[in-house]
């Protein structure tokens, strides 16, 4: 245990010193700033709005005063679900490949591992090393969120809310973790360092960008600007029977985009930040509850991945080899 902790701290080090990494750190914090005061100030110009309406309505002196709106705070962070979706995937998938690649390249990997080091044990610091840089990201992120509804929106949090916000950055927790274990597998699987980080941006393309955008563009109801089935007036009943007369069609188009991490990362984030309706009145364990494939679509992905990994490490004998 202690040679898996000295190797994730290694880890840590490293990727601090990491250049590429670094810049899109900061690329990717700064837009999370960004986005998250423009949110806050948002919510800070509907409750002045509110506030001065009450007044204005006391000063006539109205005695029946409107409750405060919905004004929904941690909406505030349904532009982080882009930035994680674009810059925080980017971000894993680096840390994955050099936590491989840079050890093949210096030569010090089979030093490691003549050292009474086990393939499992440097696989496994690799892993927590970076996987504690992807939450302290996550936590920072919703630091930053809690800190800036609080100081610029001048909203305090529920326990529901903040609860959700929780939630939801440990769901962009699990969604980098994802391409985290994808990056370090296709560097364990493939020989060279640069095919695989190429490889594994290209399937980053398609399972966060072709496979969602292939479901949106079958989706019936996309075909047409407010909806296909609102356009044409049609009933709950009516919907559900027209689209059973397309259950093949609509089999396909759902099973694409349930091969979509990205796709479920949304689904479930959404309903947590009240951004998608529906599920204001949930708890925050009863949305994960109702939104459970998503929550299956973003882990059990990364587990067998790291399985593969996992027992190609242990396996191959060129794993030395850059």
């Amino acid at each position: 245990m202690n040679a898996t902790w000295t190797i994730a701290r290694k880890e840590i080090t490293d990727a601090l010193k990491n250049k590429l990494f670094l810049i899109i750190l900061g690329m990717l914090l700064t837009l999370t700033v960004v986005s998250v005061v423009l949110g806050a100030y948002q919510v800070r110009v509907s409750v002045d709005n509110y506030n001065n309406s009450i007044e204005f309505l006391k000063s006539l002196g109205k005695t029946e005063l409107p409750p405060m709106p919905n004004l929904n705070p941690i909406s505030a962070s349904k532009g982080f679900v882009n930035y994680i979706g674009m810059l925080g995937a980017l971000l894993a998938m680096i840390l994955g490949n050099h936590a491989i690649v840079k050890e093949r390249r210096s030569g010090t990997l089979k030093l490691i591992l003549s050292r009474k080091v086990f393939r499992d044990t440097l696989l496994n610091g690799k892993l927590l090393g970076n996987l504690t840089l992807l939450a302290g990201i996550s936590f920072l992120s919703g630091a930053i969120t809690f800190i800036a509804v609080f100081a610029i929106g001048n909203v305090a949090l529920s326990a529901g809310d903040g609860a959700r916000m929780g939630l939801f950055f440990l769901m962009s927790f699990l969604y980098m973790a994802f391409f985290l274990v994808l990056g370090i597998t296709l560097a364990v699987i493939v020989g060279n360092g640069n095919k695989a980080l190429l490889l594994t941006v290209i399937l980053w393309l398609v399972l966060a960008f072709v496979f969602p955008q292939i479901g949106n563009t079958m989706d019936m109801d996309n075909q047409l600007p407010g909806g296909f089935f609102a356009q044409m007036g049609m009933t709950k009943d009516q919907q559900t029977k027209v689209l059973d007369n397309f259950k093949f069609y609509e089999t396909l188009r759902d099973g694409i985009e349930e091969m979509s991490p990205t796709k479920h990362y949304e689904r479930v984030s959404f309903a947590l930040l009240n951004v998608k309706p529906g599920f204001e009145t949930n708890t925050p364990l009863e949305v994960l509850s109702l939104k459970w494939i998503n929550l299956l679509g973003l882990t059990a992905p990364s587990i067998i991945l790291w399985l593969i990994a996992y027992m190609g490490f242990l396996r191959r004998e060129d794993i030395y080899q850059s």
